[in-house]
């Protein structure tokens, strides 16, 4: 798998016919969506790069009324030569399912999630793992005779795109955003009977066993990971459930979490550490440093996960002959806010110890206030 870890997700790239403005309406968008079978459309507009999902769709009341501009998301964009180890990671990290592809200016297309996941099919590695070391838990459920409207609400407050269906405490059949989107939500090519043209039908009549599919995918705890893959891919669909003998529901496993042994080949180094103003003579203790501050780092980013840097400038000052005062700041930036902390000693090492004590204070304080930062960073690997 490591060989395909390593590959490039050129391969994987499928053409989008069209690249949607985000002035077109999102009607437009549902009838390519579902003419494809694709999730995702590519959106581009004033020189910035995204997507528009079904989920997205999902929240629209009338679609030919509704633009573009007021549901898709900008993500940029990344390079063909981008690693498939690369690409799963950034895709789990920025919780996204897909990235639109671009070189030179020109967009290629978009690699997806599913995609990746196509390409494990033949990872012989995943058949020794089981799934129920990736499967999520606990998993919402709806019986088979509660309101498709209540579905969609839950899919849209809590990020969901499937949610089981189950009766007696069984599994029955799964509801997805794609079956709820594509039966109420029409495009301007095929009104329904007493509706208006591209507007939903009055709302989302019916219960969710009138629509669900009665085939789910399901797998037990010990099945490997790799059957469950091909079962996907095989099947076209888009969730696993993992259920015991009894079909009770034990867990679900989608394209996402499938995509977790890929991204762990790569090992996980963090945000880039910037240590400015060590000099030469002291310059044996800057990897000691660098890793007091990575592990404190590590410790703060479980509150705050989108951190993407942090620079620490060194000052020296001689006192007292030729002993030597350190005073540190640091400065630690997420895409929308700015943590500073400061230390000051004799000794170096001290000192370090003292900044990643602070550290550990600031990004763990709730009451503490972040400065805004005044331009959001970008991660290189998602410029468009």
């Amino acid at each position: 798998m490591r060989e395909l870890a390593f590959s490039e997700i050129r391969e994987l790239i499928h053409p989008h016919r069209t690249v949607f403005s985000s002035k077109d309406p999102a009607s437009k968008v549902l009838g390519e969506l579902k003419e494809t079978g694709r999730y995702e459309a590519v959106v581009r507009s004033n020189g910035k790069i995204g997507l528009v999902t079904v989920r997205d769709l999902l929240g629209v009341d009338q679609p030919e009324q509704t633009k573009i501009d007021r549901i898709w998301r900008i993500t940029g964009s990344v390079s063909p030569t981008i690693t498939l180890a690369e690409f799963a990671r950034l895709l789990i990290r920025n919780n996204v399912r897909a990235m639109p592809v671009s070189e030179n200016g020109e967009i290629l297309g978009c690699v997806s999630q599913v995609d990746v996941m196509g390409a494990l099919t033949n990872a012989e590695e995943l058949e020794g793992l089981p799934v129920k070391g990736l499967m999520r838990r606990p998993v919402d459920s709806l019986d088979v005779n509660e309101r498709i409207s209540l579905a969609r609400r839950i899919m849209l407050e809590r990020g969901f795109s499937h949610i089981p269906v189950v009766e007696y405490g069984r599994l029955v059949g799964i509801v997805t955003a794609e079956i709820i989107v594509h039966h109420f939500i029409t495009p301007i090519q095929r009104p329904t009977r007493g509706e208006r043209i591209g507007e939903r039908v009055g709302r989302f009549p019916g219960v969710v066993g009138g629509i669900m599919d009665i085939h789910p995918l399901t797998a037990e705890p010990e099945s490997s990971v790799l059957e469950v893959v091909r079962g996907l891919t095989g099947q076209g669909k888009s969730a696993c459930i993992i259920v015991d003998k009894e079909r009770a529901i034990l867990g679900i496993v989608t394209p996402r979490e499938l995509l977790t042994p890929l991204a762990g080949i790569i090992e996980e180094k963090g945000p880039p550490v910037y240590i400015m103003g060590i000099s030469e003579e002291d310059f044996f203790e800057k990897g000691v440093v660098e890793e007091k501050v990575r592990r404190a780092l590590k410790r703060g980013m479980k509150m705050h996960p989108h951190i993407n840097e942090i620079s620490i400038r060194v000052k020296s000052f001689k006192e007292e002959g030729s002993r030597k005062r350190y005073e540190l700041r640091a400065r630690i930036l997420s895409p929308t806010e700015q943590f500073t902390a400061e230390a000051a000693d004799w000794e170096l090492m001290t000192a370090f110890d003292k900044l990643c004590d602070r550290i550990d204070r600031v990004l763990s304080d709730l009451k503490h206030e972040p400065q805004r930062t005044r331009a959001r960073r970008t991660n290189p690997s998602l410029r468009g």
